[in-house]
């Protein structure tokens, strides 16, 4: 491995741990990042971690200052309300497209997206980053027969930036088995009224899941006092 290479795996290694311990609230929103600390935390230089929290300020997760350094990004109920609001709408519309586009094969991969992530909500072994990977290509495989670039993008850059919020909530119920058998029956009944090609149902279940989503975030995060 080539030095070069090998600086841009240690700084993508460094970044993804940061990354990771933001999601799962090891640092708190709105706390200061000491680089000593995170110097002797993640075992590299000072370099790869500004490197890091740069690259992070670009995703939103990381704020920097000036002459300050980097801290957390704050979260508040107003960004919560206007992420999800937005990714409800920017759904209902790339869902009526699929609807409207979707083939053979896109039915196909739903069932298959859907058949992976109903075994690994079955399995009891609920690591939330294996969670929210199946859930991005469960949710990706409803819409992508669009046949709008742009839409999905903007789609993307929204799940994106609604992730932490939605790490609060797969990290506090991932043990919760009535929480998982109605998250269960209600993507079972999605999926049916998407095969069905039934888009008025459609359209009200992905709403009631926005709106659902949004309850329970904020719960949690009432709950853990972080608003």
């Amino acid at each position: 491995m080539t030095e070069q290479l090998r600086k841009q795996t240690k700084a993508a290694s460094v970044l993804e741990n940061i990354r990771q311990d933001i999601m799962s609230g090891y640092f708190a929103p709105d706390e200061k990042l000491q680089m000593d600390e995170l110097k002797q935390r993640y075992g590299v230089g000072y370099s790869p971690i500004r490197e890091a929290l740069s690259r992070l300020s670009s995703f939103g997760l990381v704020n920097q200052e000036d002459q300050v350094g980097f801290k957390t990004s704050p979260i508040s109920l107003s960004e919560l309300y206007d992420l999800y609001q937005m990714r409800k709408h920017i759904d209902a519309l790339a869902l009526q497209l699929a609807l409207e586009h979707g083939d053979d094969k896109w039915e196909a991969d739903i069932l298959a997206s859907w058949h992976q992530y109903e075994k690994f909500l079955q399995s009891g072994k609920l690591d939330p980053a294996r969670w929210d990977e199946l859930q991005r290509q469960f949710l990706y495989c409803q819409v992508k027969a669009c046949n709008s670039p742009w839409l999905l993008k903007i789609r993307d850059m929204l799940y994106d930036q609604s992730e932490r919020y939605r790490s609060f909530c797969l990290n506090a119920n991932n043990k919760n088995k009535k929480f998982i058998r109605e998250f269960i029956d209600d993507n079972r009944a999605f999926v049916q009224a998407l095969l069905a090609r039934n888009e008025k149902k459609v359209i009200q279940l992905s709403n009631k899941g926005w709106d659902d989503s949004v309850t329970m975030i904020e719960k949690v995060l009432r709950a853990k006092k972080l608003i």
